[in-house]
This record gives structure tokens, C-alpha cells and sequence, in this order.
């Protein structure tokens, strides 16, 4: 409280102290919640590219459904990446996978800190939409892990977080 040369109080704003210790609770706040929002931030990012993965799985068997073709989803887990392939069909049906050119169409990144893996690099998908079963797993630098089971009969995907 300050007084006013005239004997009237003034109490206008905060004084230097009430800043500082204003910052310093802040301060304290900001520091112990670090460690949980770091811990929850990596949970997503591994969750999020599982569901990538699952959609981008999904769109290959949309794919091989609406066209009638044989259609890939491929991993190259030395390089962090994958992409959708469609099978370049001949008269010996004897043709090989290329990849997709479309719009939506692009390799793939996963973050190279998310170790991956897979029980196909290849899965395939025909054109009556069924394909192999397929198992995922993503794990990050936390020891938290993501699965990602796709049901190869009815192409139904499921995803399971284990939190450290």
C-alpha cells in the first residue's frame, strides 16, 4: 500500500514482489507439469501414426474393392516409410506392384524415433478386399507401445495403446 503525498492510499497495479512471486509460482507450475504434458505428447504422436497406418490400410482395401485390383500397402522400415502399390495387371497375370499415382497418393513418413514392426513388409490386398491378417507394432524411446491388428477376411483394424 503506498501513501500519496496528500494522505490518500493509491493503490494502483502490483508492486515488484507480488510479480516475482507471481512468475516464480508460475514458474513451479510449468515445471512440474512438464514432464506429464512431454509424456502425453509423445503417447499421441505414437497413436496418431498407428491411425495413419490404419488409414492409410484402409484406403488401399477401398481401392482394391472400388477397382477390382490388386492393391499393396508396402514397408521399407530401414528408411521410416511406406506406400500404397497397385498391381500392374498383364494378359499372363504375371504383373508386378508399382506404386499408386494419384493425388492422395505419396510415400509415407513415420518419426524415427517410433520403432516399427511389422508380419508382412508387403500386405496385399485382392479384389474381393480380403488379405492377410495383419499385425503392427509401434513402440517410441518411452517403452510405450501401439498395435495395430488388421482382420484380413473383413479388413476390420484394431488399435491398442500400453502406456510405461
Amino acid at each position: 500500500m503506498m501513501i500519496s503525498l496528500i494522505g490518500k492510499t493509491n493503490n494502483k497495479g502490483f508492486t515488484l514482489i507480488e510479480a516475482c512471486l507471481v512468475g516464480v509460482v508460475l514458474s513451479l507450475i510449468l515445471a512440474l507439469s512438464w514432464p506429464i504434458l512431454n509424456r502425453t505428447a509423445r503417447t499421441t504422436q505414437l497413436e496418431t501414426t498407428c491411425k495413419e497406418i490404419s488409414y492409410t490400410l484402409r484406403y488401399a482395401r477401398d481401392y482394391a474393392l472400388n477397382e477390382s485390383k490388386y492393391y499393396c500397402v508396402q514397408f521399407n522400415l530401414q528408411e521410416h516409410q511406406y506406400w500404397i502399390a497397385v498391381k500392374n495387371s498383364k494378359p499372363d497375370n504375371t504383373g508386378i506392384f508399382i506404386p499408386l499415382n494419384d493425388s492422395l497418393n505419396k510415400t509415407r513418413y513415420w518419426p524415427e524415433d517410433i520403432e516399427i514392426t511389422v508380419s508382412h513388409q508387403i500386405l496385399v490386398f485382392s479384389p474381393d478386399g480380403t488379405s492377410q491378417d495383419f499385425n503392427l507394432s509401434c513402440k517410441n524411446p518411452q517403452g510405450n507401445i501401439c498395435s495395430l491388428k488388421l482382420q484380413g477376411n473383413t479388413g476390420k483394424t484394431t488399435i491398442q495403446t500400453s502406456r510405461n
